[in-house]
């Protein structure tokens, strides 16, 4: 018997320190609230491709729900898509250019594939934090014009730093499409009905379990709309402030075991 029977939880800062691997403590304490009875679900901005890579490491070789790119993909415990949102290229463009334009990389996550224009440093360390590589393409607005797929998100990379001007290409104007950040360093144009609380809702529904019974942890501001769609919200010790104005309970960060420390109190309850 597990409280709180359904969790979602953000990958990147929360289940696992930024750039770091799941602690042997965070797998332990996921595989006891499962093997408790709990529905365990990881909801990420991570891609399917970069995802996939992590999920033996958090849940060994079991098949689980998943959600990835700030809840638009929406796959069951058998990799079947239940909901895919995409966003509209019109705005991309915009986004891409006005990015350009303040010396910031685009991220194009795209037919499985990642593209931008350049290698940079902060380019290097997405992909060493993701596990996917970029293709780079010398004119990225003409890429977009031309691409006859649809784009999953795109992201503005900015070095640390030198990130105070992605406030306005957030200012940028989208008929399609909304900004949310998950890190002060990453912008991300995700589609307007997407968003982790929309995914939330829509997997708890699917799962037969009331929205109050569940739990959420997260560390960023892409996580609030998840945090205010479920009974517990739970942020991470030294996330972003609006996450932590947004959750009932703080936890431990990370790198401190700050998930388990708390799931593991939702089992024998």
């Amino acid at each position: 018997m597990v409280k709180y029977p359904l969790v979602f939880c953000d990958f990147d800062g929360t289940l696992a320190p930024e750039g770091g691997s799941v602690s042997e403590r965070t797998k332990r304490a996921v595989a006891d609230y499962t093997a408790a009875g709990g529905t365990f679900v990881i909801c990420t901005g991570r891609s399917r491709v970069s995802l996939e890579k992590r999920l033996a490491s958090v849940y060994g070789g079991a098949r689980v729900p998943f959600i990835c790119f700030q809840g638009g993909l929406i796959c069951d415990k058998r990799g079947n898509i239940l909901r895919r949102l995409t966003t509209p290229k019109e705005d991309v463009l915009r986004v891409t250019e006005a990015a350009v334009n303040a010396g910031y990389s685009p991220a194009l996550h795209a037919g499985g594939g990642l593209f931008t224009d350049r290698r940079t440093p902060v380019t290097e360390y997405y992909e060493r934090l993701t596990g996917c590589s970029f293709a780079c393409v010398p004119d990225i607005s003409a890429f977009v014009r031309d691409y006859g797929g649809e784009f999953d998100k795109m992201l503005v990379l900015s070095e640390k730093g030198a990130e105070r001007g992605l406030e306005d290409v957030a200012e940028t104007r989208c008929v399609g499409s909304r900004f949310v950040k998950s890190s002060p360093t990453f912008l991300e144009l995700i589609p307007s009905q997407s968003g982790k609380g929309g995914a939330v809702r829509f997997m708890a529904e699917r799962l037969g379990v009331p929205t109050e019974r569940a739990a959420a942890f997260g560390d960023a501001d892409n996580d609030v709309d998840m945090l205010e769609a479920v009974g517990l919200s739970v942020a991470m010790g030294g996330g972003m402030e609006k996450c932590i104005a947004a959750a009932k309970l703080v936890a431990p960060p990370a790198a401190e075991d700050g998930v388990a420390r708390v799931l593991e109190t939702f089992i024998g309850v």
